[in-house]
């Protein structure tokens, strides 16, 4: 066991039998169950408010999540000698969600509707604490004059997140078109750039339309909650059970983003495959309603290139004369799968589910 484990392990009260490194974290199988030891670098406060909010969904929810648990001293935050605090959650024996398997992500999708349905019903004084925490975040992030990051994006509505996309994008046309002597990957996006910004400033001006802003604000007046990064990587599926984890981004906001985020992450890896992709959006439609202002919402931000502007941007910002082999199939493969993701954003925005 690694020394720092057995140092944070050590001020809880469990009986550690084996160890073993996983995805930025350690796996402990103890006498007392199967536990995950995990760095943590955000605020005591959201640390406090993420605990209430799994708490309760144990006590009431409608789908497995993990669990923060306190050390010997009563307290959720543990340090090492270096003073680095971790986290101990109490975790599952299951595999990730296979993207592969059809059933898992119908499995998923329904688990995620049934985790917006119980966040729905969070009592008024735990959300009231996560709201607090949410304006505290903000305050400070503003008065840092720090970028906008996954946990304080309450602060823009969708249509400015996505708006601020595409300034990014005319950056990097205006940077390329005084540019003189080209690679071929700038040559690739230069080619690409002008149809892939059309698409993405129709989809910020409809996401701009007042009903579709309306979607956003009624959600937050309401105080929905949403997890934040809802993903393959974050549910666990086992036994025909589902368990939702790492809950570190959640936040008030609109719930239809979560399922855009799963949706979009899968459907790339299938090719946008409408038949799956209908499939997916139908089964968390049937756990929970959506309106037909928030099916419009989600077919816009599938509309929004998003897979491609984030690699364009990642080349941009970072060193131009040399960019991986990796990164630079991503965008192709963003080029390459453009007609399909279009063709299944109209097929939404113009279906009724």
């Amino acid at each position: 066991m690694n020394d720092w484990g057995m140092s944070v392990l050590s001020q809880y009260p469990v009986t550690v039998r084996t160890t073993r490194k996983v995805r930025g974290a350690l796996l402990c199988d103890t006498k007392e169950g199967l536990y995950l030891l995990s760095e943590y670098r955000g605020k005591q406060a959201r640390l406090e408010a993420e605990a209430a909010l799994l708490l309760y969904l144990a006590e009431n929810g409608m789908v497995h999540t993990d669990q923060i648990i306190k050390n010997e001293k009563e307290e959720l935050l543990s340090k090492n000698e270096e003073g680095t605090g971790y986290v101990l959650k109490m975790w599952y024996p299951w595999p990730e969600c296979s993207v592969s398997s059809i059933g898992d992500l119908v499995q998923a999708v329904n688990s995620l509707a049934r985790l917006h349905v119980s966040m729905r019903r969070m009592p008024k004084h735990l959300l009231i604490k996560q709201e607090k925490v949410q304006s505290e975040e903000s305050k400070q992030d503003m008065t840092e004059g720090n970028a906008v990051t996954n946990t304080h994006k309450e602060r823009q509505s969708l249509a400015c997140q996505y708006e601020k996309h595409n300034r990014e994008l005319r950056r990097v046309r205006a940077y390329l078109h005084r540019k003189k002597k080209k690679s071929v990957l700038e040559q690739f996006i230069q080619k690409s750039l002008d149809e892939m910004y059309n698409q993405a400033d129709i989809a910020v001006r409809a996401m701009m339309d007042g009903e579709l802003y309306e979607v956003e604000e009624q959600a937050k007046k309401e105080g929905h909650l949403i997890h934040g990064a809802y993903h393959q990587h974050n549910v666990l599926i086992g036994q025909g059970q589902t368990a939702a984890v790492n809950f570190e981004q959640f936040r008030v906001g609109c719930q239809i983003c979560d399922l855009y985020q799963f949706i979009r992450k899968i459907m790339e890896k299938h090719n946008w495959n409408q038949e799956l992709g209908m499939r997916l959006i139908r089964e968390y439609n049937r756990v929970q309603n959506m309106s037909q202002k928030e099916i419009s919402l989600l077919g816009f931000m599938i509309a929004y290139p998003e897979k491609y502007w984030k690699q364009v941007n990642f080349y941009f910002n970072n060193s131009k004369s040399w960019i991986s082999e990796k990164n630079i199939e991503k965008i192709k493969k963003a080029v390459e799968q453009n007609s399909v993701r279009t063709a299944f954003a109209d097929c939404l925005l113009q279906k009724q589910l």
